[in-house]
């Protein structure tokens, strides 16, 4: 692969005749969890041609660099860096005296596992909120970089188990999850706070993803016209009990029924016997037979038969 890189390069060099100005800026202190480092990590580069910052960019300046130890890097090591890969150091500006690299302690802890459940179901469930992480580890230290793979065993309707297996070296660690977790659902919520008394208007709400649970209100044509019973807060889910809704359809009211079938189309008067909101199914008294009708709310004090014949 070097040899490749070297070819490439010196193509480059071969039939590139403009090449600008080029700046290797070093940075001051890195610290690391990798052993070993490119140049591109150590320093900021620039340059007009592209094909030799990709050349600049892959050139290894530390190999094995043993967790918890710490070195220098000079500006002279970094000359001395290029021309061991061909690249007059004359012909860069090399910006920074020196730059101090560390590699931190690979630590493996509960946090560490954590984040990777939680990259893992994220890219796998777009609809999901995580609760709780169950899981069992002890931190404890590796002399190597390592890998973290996730397996999922079941899942049901509120927990997820999984398999993670931590491997480094020629040792593995697998370590059993359970994730508490809820459905997310599409639901109105205010986009500031409404204050006791206000009636929700259009302007005031926005659909978003919500944590799903028991009794909150999904269909915004709810909130539509209702008067706010207790402070609704920004982003917060709504509640029934929280508004008086602007029933078009009371309870009570006398309303129109309307039947409208192959082209006939009927209106009769009706008392309905529950509130409606626009597009609900509720129960309405033909004024003259006194027969329950199942009736589909359309509009104020309007009503759409939708039972059989």
């Amino acid at each position: 692969m070097d040899h490749l890189r070297l070819n490439l390069f010196l193509f480059f060099l071969l039939f590139s005749f403009s090449y600008g100005e080029t700046v290797i800026k070093l940075k001051r202190y890195i610290e690391t969890e990798k052993s070993d480092l490119n140049l591109s990590q150590i320093a900021d580069i620039k340059t007009e041609n592209k094909r030799f910052l990709e050349f600049l960019s892959g050139i290894n300046v530390v190999k094995n660099l043993k967790p918890g130890k710490k070195i220098t890097l000079t500006k002279e090591d970094i000359k001395n860096i290029l021309k061991k890969n061909y690249v007059d150091p004359n012909s860069v500006k090399i910006t920074g005296d020196r730059i101090t690299l560390k590699r931190k302690e690979v630590i493996i802890s509960r946090q560490t596992l954590e984040e990777k459940v939680k990259e893992y179901l994220n890219k796998k469930y777009k609809n999901i909120y995580i609760q709780s992480i169950d899981l069992n580890l002890k931190p404890f230290k590796s002399s190597s970089e390592y890998t973290i793979k996730i397996k999922e065993r079941s899942k049901t309707s509120s927990r997820l188990y999984l398999t993670a297996f931590i491997i480094w070296k020629d040792k593995k660690k697998k370590i059993n999850i359970s994730v508490k977790y809820r459905q997310m659902v599409n639901a109105p919520v205010p986009k500031k706070d409404l204050l006791r008394g206000q009636i929700i208007k259009e302007e005031d709400i926005e659909i978003k993803k919500v944590p799903a649970q028991r009794g909150i209100i999904t269909n915004k044509e709810v909130l539509l016209g209702a008067v706010v019973r207790t402070t609704l807060k920004k982003g917060k889910p709504v509640k029934p009990s929280m508004i008086i809704p602007d029933y078009p359809v009371k309870r009570r009211n006398y309303v129109k029924v309307i039947y409208d079938r192959n082209g006939i189309k009927i209106e009769i008067t009706g008392i309905a016997l529950e509130n409606g909101i626009k597009g609900q199914i509720i129960k309405v008294k033909n004024q003259s037979t006194g027969k329950i009708l199942p009736c589909k709310v359309i509009g104020k004090d309007t009503v759409l038969y939708v039972g059989g014949l």
